[in-house]
């Protein structure tokens, strides 16, 4: 398999919510960093942690791979779109029922093996936050269930 396989397959896996899936993509030491949130870590804990609450937060999930290269290192670049209407609280936004379309950018770095050893992204938080109705980038708040 190549690295643009993998990098499909890895969003596949993502836009089903298939959270086990892409853990079993991943090396068992594969680094995450989520750029915009300040996660930098493991993949299979901070790096799951975040794809659930994705998840679970916007069961309708699409996931557009707008456009994909390899670069001869085996690093696949991605540039996705994630769309999705909000059904539970996310990154502390509340939920207000939104629909959120968001551009990301995404890097994997795939081994000769066909795993993850890496996993960046990178998107807009502020793009992300009004598209969620958030008010006031200062008083982000989970209301009471």
């Amino acid at each position: 398999m190549s690295a643009r396989k993998v990098a499909r397959q890895f969003f596949d896996h993502m836009q089903a919510a298939d959270v086990d899936e892409i853990l079993c993509m991943v090396t068992p030491d594969a680094a995450v960093s989520l750029v915009p949130l300040q996660v930098h870590g493991s993949m299979v804990a901070e790096g799951a942690a975040y794809l659930y609450e994705l998840a679970r937060s916007f069961p309708d999930l699409v996931i557009r791979l707008r456009r994909l290269f390899v670069t001869t290192d085996s690093t696949a670049v991605a540039e996705i779109t994630i769309e999705g209407t909000q059904a539970d609280a996310f990154l502390g936004a509340a939920n207000l029922e939104k629909h959120v379309d968001l551009d990301q950018a995404w890097m994997l770095e795939v081994t000769p093996d066909d795993r993850i050893s890496a996993v960046t992204a990178y998107w807009d938080s502020n793009q992300l936050y009004r598209r969620l109705g958030v008010k006031r980038l200062d008083k982000i708040t989970i209301t009471a269930r």
